[in-house]
């Protein structure tokens, strides 16, 4: 592989894994405030259900905290503020969605670079593998051969 074709393909994994990376940390804004409490409702899990949001659940408290939330988001609190607010009345659980900092991002970050990675290793390994096959057998490779299989 020529030097040209390494960056091009180097290049081509960059934009990919900042594609990626932008895809991942894009967040829209929702349109409506009410849009935004159901999404804020629907990342905080339900502190006495079993991985149920609060959206899902009919317990007492998951119907307490989404009245908390749109009280909340009428109040004009940013998403971050209300979920730190509901992590110290409910505890740290109640977060379906990790913080996208410090250790958590590299939770979510290795594997998808792991596996870009080993893309990349199997791609490289397979054309090293097929440019061994057009090469061409001489006669001196021949003889060699008769000689190594005739021997005892």
């Amino acid at each position: 592989m020529s030097r040209l074709q390494r960056y091009g393909w180097l290049s081509v994994l960059v934009v990919f894994v900042a594609s990626l990376a932008m895809a991942i940390t894009n967040d829209d804004v929702p349109a409506t405030i009410a849009e935004r409490a159901y999404e804020i409702k629907a990342d905080t899990l339900c502190p006495v259900c079993d991985g149920q949001n609060v959206l899902e659940s009919n317990a007492p408290v998951a119907a307490a905290i989404r009245r908390q939330v749109d009280e909340l988001v009428e109040e004009d609190r940013t998403d971050e503020e209300i979920h730190a607010y509901l992590a110290r009345q409910y505890g740290q659980d109640v977060n379906a969605k990790p913080p996208g900092t410090g250790i958590s991002s590299l939770v979510w970050s290795i594997p998808v670079l792991v596996a870009v990675l080993a893309v990349g290793v199997l791609i490289s390994s397979f054309k090293k593998w097929r440019s061994g096959r057009g090469k061409l057998v001489t006669e001196e490779d021949r003889e060699l051969v008769r000689k190594l299989r005739d021997e005892p």
